[in-house]
C-alpha cells in the first residue's frame, strides 16, 4: 500500500472533533504569536519614548554593574556602601545580574542594549500568560490574558527600567502554568520543574521564598490523593528549589558569614518602620521611608561598634543591626500596626493614597515616565473588579485551580503586610489578576450577549407573545 493511501486512511480515522482541536490549536498559536510580537513592539516603544539614554540609579545601577563584573570574571561583588575595594555581595539575589552578564558575554553590553534585549526576554512572560490562561480556562482566556500582559504599563515598563521584575514576570506565570500541570496530571518531572522555577524566582526577588511553602504545599496537597503518595512530589519540589538556593546560601555563609538569601532585608525593614510610615497624616503612611533608611545607615556606621569586636562593618552585620532597630521600633508601636497594615495593603492594590503612591513610583526610578505609570494605575482599577468577578466564576468551575491562582495574590498581601505597600511589590500578583480579570470580563461579555439575544428573540416573536409573557 502506498504512503498516500496510508495517509488518506489515517486522515479518515481522525474524528471531526480531533480536526477541530488541531485547527483551534493552530489558530491559538498564530494569535498568541501575534500578541507576543505586539508585546515586543510595545516594550521597545516605551524604551525609545521614556528610558532611552536615561542614566541608571540605585538598584538599576547595581544590576548593570554587577553583571559587568560577573562577565569580567570578578564574581558577584560590589563596593560596600559604594566605597573601598570590591567585596562579595548579597545585596540582591543574583539571578537578574547573571541574566545581564549572559548578555554581556555575547557583546550586548550597553545600558540601552540591555533594555532592548529585555524587551524581547520580558515578552516571554506574555507567551507564558497565554499558555497559563489556556490551561486554566480555555484559549479565549489565554489570549485575552496575554493581550493584557502585552500592553499593561506595569508589564511593559520593567525592562526599560532595567529592573529584576522584567525577569520575575516571565518566571511567575510559567510557575503557575506548571503548578496547573502538576494538579491536572501529577508527574514527578513537572514537580521538579516547579521547584526549579520557585528557586529561580527566589533568586530573582527574595520575597518569592514564600512560594516554597505556599505554592509548593498547595500543589502537593491538591495533586495527590493518599498522604503516602505525596512524599515523592514533595521531595521533587524541594529538590528543584534546593538545586538553586542551597549553593547560594552556602556561598553567602562562607563569603559573607551569613546564611541569608539577601542582605537587603534589614535595609528594607528600616525604611518600612519609621515615624513617617506609621503616622496617618504623613504622605509616606504605609509606604517606604528612604530618608529613615539612609539615616539609620549613617548613624550605625558612625556611632556604633560592629559586633564580636570586628574591625569594620560588613553587609551582613550592618543589615542585621539596622533590622534590629526597625523591629525594636515595631515592638514599641504595636498598637499602630493594624492601621499601618491596612494602609500598606491599600497601597499595594492601588486603593489607598493613589496620588502619593504615584509620586513615589515616579521618583523611585528617577526616570519619570509619569504618564505610563498613571496609565498603569488606571489599568489596575479597571482590572480589579473584573478579577473579583473572575474569582467567583472560577470558584464555580474549580476551587482547586482557583487556589493555585490565588497563591501569588496571598504572597503579595503577606509581603506588603510585613514590609510596605508599593506598586512594585504587586508585580508577582499581576499574572493572577490579569487571568482572573480575563475570565470575569469574558463572562460579562458572554452574559450580556446572551441577554441581548434573548431580548432580540422576544421582540422578534411579535407583540402578542410579549403581551402574553407580560400577562403571565
Amino acid at each position: 500500500m502506498s504512503l498516500a493511501a496510508d495517509a488518506a486512511r489515517e486522515s479518515k480515522d481522525l474524528s471531526i472533533s480531533d480536526r477541530a482541536r488541531i485547527h483551534g490549536s493552530r489558530r491559538f498559536a498564530w494569535a498568541l504569536g501575534g500578541i507576543v510580537v505586539i508585546a515586543i513592539v510595545a516594550r521597545i516603544l516605551f524604551i525609545l519614548g521614556w528610558t532611552w539614554g536615561a542614566p541608571l540609579h540605585g538598584d538599576q545601577l547595581f544590576f548593570h554593574q554587577s553583571a559587568a563584573r560577573i562577565a569580567q570574571g570578578k564574581g558577584y561583588v560590589d563596593r560596600f556602601l559604594g566605597q573601598g575595594p570590591l567585596v562579595p555581595t548579597a545585596e540582591h539575589p543574583p539571578a537578574f545580574s547573571f541574566l545581564l552578564a549572559g548578555l554581556d558575554l555575547v557583546h550586548i553590553r550597553s545600558v540601552d542594549a540591555h533594555r532592548i534585549a529585555l524587551a524581547f526576554i520580558s515578552a516571554g512572560g506574555v507567551l507564558a500568560m497565554g499558555l497559563f490562561g489556556r490551561r486554566l480556562a480555555g484559549p479565549g482566556v489565554g489570549l485575552f490574558a496575554a493581550g493584557i500582559a502585552a500592553l499593561d504599563p506595569l508589564w511593559v515598563q520593567q525592562g526599560g527600567f532595567l529592573m529584576s521584575e522584567s525577569l520575575y514576570l516571565v518566571i511567575v506565570p510559567t510557575m503557575l502554568l506548571f503548578a496547573l500541570r502538576c494538579i491536572d496530571r501529577p508527574n514527578r518531572w513537572d514537580f521538579l520543574v516547579l521547584g526549579f522555577l520557585i528557586g529561580i524566582a527566589t533568586l530573582t526577588r527574595s520575597e518569592a521564598v514564600d512560594f516554597v511553602l505556599l505554592l509548593g504545599l498547595v500543589v502537593v496537597v491538591l495533586a495527590v490523593g493518599p498522604w503516602r503518595q505525596r512524599l515523592v512530589p514533595a521531595v521533587a519540589v524541594l529538590a528543584g528549589v534546593g538545586l538553586f538556593l542551597v549553593p547560594w546560601l552556602v556561598r553567602n555563609d562562607i563569603q559573607l558569614g551569613s546564611l541569608t538569601l539577601s542582605t537587603d532585608g534589614g535595609f528594607t525593614l528600616s525604611g518600612s518602620y519609621s515615624q513617617d510610615t506609621f503616622s496617618p497624616p504623613s504622605p509616606e503612611y504605609g509606604s517606604f521611608d528612604e530618608d529613615n533608611q539612609f539615616a539609620a545607615v549613617v548613624y550605625i556606621v558612625k556611632y556604633e561598634k560592629p559586633p564580636d569586636h570586628a574591625g569594620h562593618w560588613t553587609e551582613a552585620t550592618l543589615s542585621d543591626a539596622i533590622g534590629n532597630g526597625a523591629t525594636s521600633y515595631a515592638r514599641g508601636h504595636l498598637s499602630d500596626l493594624p492601621g499601618v497594615v491596612l494602609a500598606r495593603e491599600g497601597r499595594a492594590w492601588g486603593l489607598y493614597a493613589p496620588g502619593t503612591q504615584l509620586h513615589y513610583d515616579v521618583t523611585e526610578d528617577l526616570n519619570g515616565a509619569a504618564g505610563p505609570k498613571e496609565a498603569g494605575q488606571i489599568m489596575n482599577w479597571v482590572l480589579l473588579p473584573f478579577a473579583c468577578l473572575g474569582v467567583i466564576q472560577l470558584a464555580r468551575c474549580s476551587k482547586r485551580r482557583l487556589l493555585v491562582v490565588l497563591v501569588p495574590i496571598v504572597v503579595v498581601a503577606l509581603n506588603a503586610a510585613v514590609f510596605y505597600g508599593s506598586t512594585r511589590l504587586r508585580v508577582a500578583a499581576e499574572p493572577s489578576i490579569d487571568v482572573l480579570a480575563s475570565i470575569g470580563l469574558l463572562w460579562a461579555v458572554a452574559s450580556g450577549a446572551h441577554r441581548a439575544r434573548a431580548v432580540g428573540r422576544q421582540y422578534a416573536a411579535g407583540p402578542s407573545v410579549r403581551s402574553g409573557r407580560a400577562a403571565r
